[in-house]
């Protein structure tokens, strides 16, 4: 074994980067909530760090690790120092600065430092409920309040993995099974939500940052308008209410009309930072549903698990997606009691709650077309496009950016071809971004596999997605349209 300098910046790169995102988090206020949400009941009162769960999270990348092999004895010492630096650096001891390199080759050779590693393995950095026990739980826990974040950590731990299996210079067909797992797991997290997504407002916002992140989204750009209108419109409606003149009835409810991953969740989480800053709701946060959040399936369940629900989203924004799944069980279904209660609630917190029901764009209008109070209480419509290819791309580089990749010129030509051929075939269940989250995971992945041999293993090379690591384009064509159509 031994432990290079430049072996060291790496370490020490990545280390920067996950303690930066944990400190980030711990001033979060919507982490902190849903940290809450997945603890274990016996350590409730335990004030968990991100860094804490992160800590977890490495520790159960190294345990998997470990279980793939018959003797755990043969294990590489590297693999045991990368445990131990993490451990140090996010605790804000960096051992490169506390050793030289003499030193840190020496430190795994020592009965001390198999002692330290049992330890490590041993604390319980992060007790989460059953649910989350064979889970990574920051994943789970970024997944569950839609955390930009999310992305950088998963590829942050794809990367420990990456560095463990590549510790020896050997690299099995176990092993590469098992980075196949830890990428699927880090990037698919386990969603845990009982009754619904529930989003706050983030700290110190405003209406500027709102409008401006808006303005930043890929594409949308008759949506953009719209909000912009719309937007422009409650502002003089309340600048006449407060001088004393007639204002105009401002129903906030809305229709979002679109095929999946075009950003209408998105952006309906926008709308309710907007009306909080202009002072139209109290709180502004969203909360995510739909059929099987609000129908039960007894006679009188229905009523009291919508009603719970709704209540929820008092003094911000219900968003039900497939709304039109409400109408469609036939004849003694309970959708319609959920329907019911949702029409009271709108009636008796009409100045403190909005409702934004979306789907499809023919199967939503024959769902406000059913009831007579549903075409009354929605009267605005967002109409949202697929993404053209070159915004396609332009997530696809979002996506590697925030989680530290990049593509070289060879990469994107491939890269693009697939896209062109994906929007002249989309049908109307395409994905879109959703679509593009899956190729550039799959990507990552087939990076992860075609690096891991290489020795030294440079930063440069962790970032760098290569024209060999875009999928065939024909097949992989084919895989998506069809398997989105079977969807």
């Amino acid at each position: 074994m031994e432990i290079s300098s430049a072996y060291l910046d790496i370490l020490k790169k990545e280390g920067n980067k996950a303690l930066a995102i944990c400190q980030n988090l711990n001033t979060n206020k919507e982490f902190r909530n849903t940290v809450t949400t997945i603890i274990d009941d016996g350590f409730r009162g335990v004030n968990y760090k991100a860094e804490h769960i992160l800590l977890h999270d490495i520790v159960k990348v190294f345990d998997d690790f470990e279980d793939i092999h018959v003797d755990t004895a043969k294990v590489s010492a590297k693999v045991k120092f990368i445990l131990v630096y993490f451990y140090e650096k996010l605790q804000g001891k960096d051992l490169s600065k506390a050793y030289d390199l003499k030193k840190l080759n020496e430190l795994p050779l020592s009965s001390q430092f198999s002692k330290n590693v049992t330890t490590v393995r041993n604390t319980s950095f992060f007790e989460p409920i059953d649910e989350v026990k064979t889970e990574f739980a920051l994943p789970v826990i970024l997944a569950k309040f839609k955390s930009d974040q999310l992305l950088s950590i998963g590829s942050f731990l794809s990367r420990i993995a990456s560095l463990i299996v590549n510790a020896d210079g050997i690299i099995t067909e176990k092993e590469r099974d098992f980075l196949k797992r830890v990428s699927h797991k880090t990037n698919h997290p386990k969603i845990v939500v009982k009754k619904a997504g529930y989003n706050e407002v983030p700290e110190n916002d405003t209406l500027e940052i709102v409008l401006q992140e808006l303005n930043e989204l890929i594409g949308l750009k008759d949506i953009k308008k719209n909000i912009e209108d719309l937007t422009n419109f409650l502002k003089i409606q309340k600048i006449r209410k407060e001088k004393g003149l007639k204002t105009s009835s401002n129903s906030l409810h809305a229709v979002f009309m679109g095929p999946p991953g075009t950003g209408k969740t998105t952006v309906a989480r926008m709308l309710g930072r907007i009306y909080k800053h202009l002072g139209y709701l109290e709180k502004g946060h969203l909360v995510e549903t739909d059929r099987a959040g609000m129908v039960a399936g007894y006679v009188g369940q229905t009523a009291i698990k919508a009603d719970e629900i709704i209540k929820s989203a008092i003094g911000g924004v219900l968003f039900i997606d497939e709304a039109y799944s409400l109408t469609s069980g036939g004849f003694n279904d309970f959708g319609s009691e959920a329907i019911e209660v949702l029409l009271k609630r709108m009636e008796d917190q009409r100045d403190d709650l909005v409702i934004v029901v979306a789907g499809y764009p023919d199967e939503m209008q024959e769902f406000i077309q059913t009831n007579p109070g549903l075409q009354s209480r929605f009267n605005r419509y967002f109409e949202f496009d697929h993404f053209t290819a070159e915004a396609l791309l332009s997530i696809f580089k979002l996506f590697a950016k925030k989680a530290d990749f990049i593509l070289t010129e060879d990469a994107e030509e491939k890269l693009m071809e697939i896209l062109d051929r994906i929007y002249e075939k989309r049908h109307r269940g395409f994905g879109n971004a959703r679509t593009i989250r899956n190729l550039f995971e799959k990507i990552i992945e087939r990076q992860a596999n075609r690096i891991v041999s290489i020795t030294p293993i440079t930063e440069e090379i962790l970032m760098t997605l290569t024209e060999e690591d875009i999928p065939e384009i024909l097949k992989t064509v084919k895989e998506i349209i069809l398997f989105e159509e079977e969807e």
